[in-house]
């Protein structure tokens, strides 16, 4: 019998659609086997743990007191590792801080907040990089703030700790960031846990069997989606031991659909505040799973890059640079922001101690972390809320870091 054109055309295109599916699925599997892989590890600094506290003058201004945890020297190494981005290998970077010790020690890996892909004067800018750290005084107050708060203090108390630059960053600063986009984070944290533990083997740094996550801001929210990606996908390799969270934002679709609906008839100047906003909605367009919705649909000037929306937008008021979107347009950005969202579908296997300060007004508290917590141990997780009275973004650092050893101290 014989086939019409058109069947002989869409027999075609199944053969073909079919081929060409195995040659992407084999092409991935190639990849997948050589993601997590430690390509070199350099030496760059020796920080005496007498010298710790005065690296972090910043320590003077918050509460808390961190004069306790300094108990080891430690040593700095950058290290580049294989990840993939945009179905692609690529080489990230990231720094592992190691107390000088001769015992098995905990890995803890920490995740970075927002860092702008330019310089910044006073820090949180692309040069806070965590593998750009020289282990040495900063001539910028609040440069390289985190790294030298969390890698130094937590690796002079006896942690081993890794902090990913993540794409964008780093070896990779002619990428773009995939900021706030959870999964692809996730992905790129789970690459530098394995090449961590390469490196351990080849310097014969004893772990034991614990592995934390932490991470503050944009970080926050990648240490919970690295720990819902590890029980999901590598359980048999990897186990997460407590996990802890600083002001992340987790409930992503809430906000989304708010900020969709409202941000285009705001008039009011954001100011700078607006870079994170927009930012967001143009990585997760652009860097979650499915294609993106052409920018010409949201934004109302040109944006082609990162830097378009960051640097080149036309006004500070929303509603000169945001297009109300609605119909399939809407749709398709929301469910790019329900991917990435925490709150629900997943239970945790591990402990998860949840930190945030009720003032703050850069990740909100309120319909964010409260939501993910109770909806988590609804789905039978233990997730445990430690709230902050009266404390912003900034203020509870050191209470925080504080807080997280004692929880972890006890696993």
């Amino acid at each position: 019998m014989k086939l019409c054109s058109l069947s002989l055309v869409i027999l075609s295109f199944l053969l073909h659609s079919s081929e060409s599916y195995a040659q992407e699925r084999a092409t991935n599997t190639n990849l997948i086997n050589k993601r997590g892989k430690l390509i070199s590890a350099d030496f760059i600094n020796t920080i005496k743990a007498t010298d710790i506290i005065s690296f972090f003058p910043e320590a003077e201004e918050l509460e808390g007191d961190l004069s306790n945890l300094p108990n080891h020297d430690i040593d700095l190494y950058r290290v580049i590792y294989t990840s993939i981005f945009q179905n692609e290998l690529i080489e990230l970077s990231g720094l592992i801080v190691v107390p000088k010790s001769d015992e098995p020690m905990s890995h803890i890996q920490y995740h970075h907040g927002t860092m702008l892909p330019y310089p910044y004067p006073k820090g949180e800018g692309s040069l806070d990089a965590p593998s750009l750290y020289n282990g040495e005084k900063v001539k910028e107050k609040d440069s390289q703030y985190e790294t030298r708060l969390f890698g130094n203090y937590l690796a002079s108390y006896g942690y081993l700790v890794s902090l990913p630059d993540y794409v964008g960053y780093g070896n990779t600063s002619d990428y773009e960031h995939c900021y706030s986009v959870n999964n692809r984070l996730a992905e790129q944290s789970v690459d530098l846990i394995l090449a961590t533990r390469e490196f351990c083997n080849e310097k014969k740094i004893r772990l034991n069997e614990k592995l934390f996550l932490s991470g503050w801001s944009e970080g926050g929210a990648a240490s919970v989606a690295t720990q819902k990606l590890i029980e999901s996908e590598y359980a048999q390799s990897i186990t997460v031991t407590a996990n802890a969270p600083l002001a992340g934002f987790y409930n992503v679709s809430h906000y989304a659909k708010k900020f969709l609906t409202l941000l285009p008839f705001i008039w009011l100047d954001f100011e700078e505040d607006l870079d994170v906003l927009i930012w967001t909605l143009y990585a997760i367009n652009e860097y979650a799973d499915g294609p993106p919705v052409p920018k010409e649909k949201f934004f109302k000037y040109e944006v082609n890059d990162q830097m378009d929306v960051l640097i080149d937008r036309p006004s500070s008021r929303p509603s000169k640079i945001l297009k109300f979107t609605a119909g399939e347009t809407r749709k398709k950005l929301v469910e790019k922001f329900d991917q990435n969202s925490l709150v629900d579908n997943w239970k945790p296997i591990a402990p998860i101690y949840v930190h945030h300060g009720t003032d703050d007004n850069i990740v909100y508290y309120k319909k964010n972390t409260e939501v993910m917590v109770n909806n988590l141990n609804s789905n039978g997780g233990k997730v445990y809320l430690k709230k902050y009275e009266g404390h912003n973004h900034y203020s509870l650092a050191l209470l925080y870091l504080s807080n997280m050893i004692a929880d972890f101290e006890t696993h």
